[in-house]
């Protein structure tokens, strides 16, 4: 007879000083409906051998699954940088965390963690949470949401529970393809987005973030009409995109408590949604250019099919000259330098993170692999050496395709950035990498003899665990 996994607890793991990893045993089924398990993350690349520089992380002895709720973020704060990561709770702690082979129909769910990875932070950061789950396989508890076919569609509330709003100005809906997702950030705001976030009176700080699509312009995708059956026309039926073309831009506002849906956005760049109960706004840029904006309410609703092909067609290795061309690259953390603002990948390139806003995630471990869309490809034509920089800019999205199974840390943001960070953005890309690394071999060369505030203006710390 098979021995039944144990099951841990998140209070077990945050007692654990040193990573931890797991599986169930080998026979546990996918968590998505298919007809066969996805196969296993890729070894680790020979630059990235636990004997070269770290050790692989400590696996339990036996089988030992977690049992909890995936949820998105509930609360806000105004400290940078925000941290718009999921979360995972049971009955004794929540923690962040990550998923692969992710579904938004996750969301709320009870789940079973049948293979994953524990990293605990050394210095407890903002919001009590003492450690980082990578999940890297899982399954519903309830088997009956994993027998929902590979169509099915799923509508989730972006404001669960939310009290009746003005629904007269959110009758709009917006179909297409993710191309982008802004960083959150803070707008001073003293107009009531909806009832249940804001007193019309009074002055907030307003999270949230901006989502680009293309979107179609047929009869079909333009209906004014917003019902489950076009829902499931424009998301099942037409997964093959047969007479569809994505090619005019959309820009949704998810501002208020939609800013948690940060994570989940993210995860599905180049697929098809929809999103409805929209209010349509139109944005002065300056004086005389404007655009038209849509803008999430209290009742606005998430759609998408539980599966969905790639749709946006990515940048080819002979499109890239190294001229600026934005596009997607996916690569292996190497190294990490100067507190996570410069990351070294495998084939000498060089992913360039000087926004704090994107140095939050803490998945961002050497041994991961890591796919960067939506970034800035240059060739600084160093006379010394051939690499090629990644610039990350306001479009970048960060999403880890594979954990690291070495025993690094996680990056964990303490407080804002340096003087020296706040300089380096005004730089061009080939001249903020120079300052980084010149800054990086100061910070060695003058260890125990000059301090952090005087090598780098401050003594605010970023820990990198």
């Amino acid at each position: 007879m098979e021995d039944y996994p144990n099951i841990a607890t998140l209070r077990d793991l945050l007692r654990s000083p040193r990573p931890l990893t797991a599986t169930a045993t080998a026979t546990a089924s996918p968590h998505f409906p298919s007809t066969s398990s996805p196969p296993p993350p890729p070894p680790p690349p020979p630059a990235l051998r636990p004997t070269d520089h770290h050790r692989v992380i400590t696996s339990l002895n036996r089988a030992t699954i977690i049992v909890g709720t995936l949820t998105l973020p509930t609360s806000f704060s105004v400290l940078p940088p925000p941290c718009s990561c999921f979360r995972f709770s049971d009955s004794s702690a929540t923690v962040c965390c990550d998923v692969l082979q992710f579904q938004p129909s996750c969301i709320g769910k009870e789940i079973r963690v049948t293979a994953w990875n524990f990293i605990p932070f050394k210095h407890n950061h903002r919001g009590g949470s003492g450690g980082f789950l990578e999940i890297i396989q899982w399954l519903f508890s309830n088997s009956c949401e994993g027998l929902k076919g590979l169509h099915h569609v799923d509508s989730l509330p972006l404001v669960p529970n939310h009290r009746n709003d003005d629904s007269s100005k959110a009758r709009y809906h917006v179909f297409g393809v993710v191309e982008s997702v802004g960083p959150v950030s803070v707008v001073p705001c003293s107009t009531a987005v909806g009832i249940s976030d804001l007193n019309s009176s009074s002055k907030v700080n307003l999270p949230g973030f901006l989502v680009q699509l293309m979107c179609c312009e047929c009869r079909l995708c333009c209906s004014k009409h917003c019902n489950t059956d076009l829902i499931s026309g424009k998301l099942a039926e037409n997964q093959n995109g047969n007479g569809h073309s994505f090619t005019k831009m959309q820009i949704v506002y998810f501002c208020g408590k939609a800013y948690s849906w940060h994570a989940a956005i993210t995860k599905l760049i180049c697929k098809r949604i929809m999103v409805s109960s929209l209010k349509k706004k139109m944005i002065y840029i300056t004086k005389d250019e404007s655009r038209v904006m849509y803008v999430t309410a209290d009742m606005s609703v998430f759609h998408v099919c539980r599966f969905s092909e790639n749709r946006m067609p990515c940048l080819k290795s002979y499109d890239i000259a190294g001229k600026g061309e934005c596009g997607t690259y996916t690569g292996v953390i190497k190294n990490v330098y100067m507190q996570g603002m410069a990351l070294e990948l495998d084939h000498d390139v060089w992913l360039l993170l000087t926004d704090e806003l994107h140095t939050s995630a803490h998945g961002l471990r050497v041994g991961a692999i890591i796919s960067v869309r939506n970034v800035h490809f240059m060739d600084p034509k160093f006379s010394w050496t051939k690499i090629i920089i990644l610039g990350a800019c306001i479009k970048t999205s960060i999403i880890v395709e594979s954990f690291s199974p070495l025993e690094t840390g996680c990056n964990v943001v303490l407080q804002p950035r340096s003087m020296l960070g706040k300089f380096i953005q005004s730089l061009p890309f080939s001249a903020r990498l120079w300052v980084l690394l010149l800054a990086s071999s100061l910070r060695k060369k003058f260890a125990g003899t000059l301090s952090d505030k005087e090598i780098l203006g401050t003594q605010h710390v970023i820990y990198f665990l």
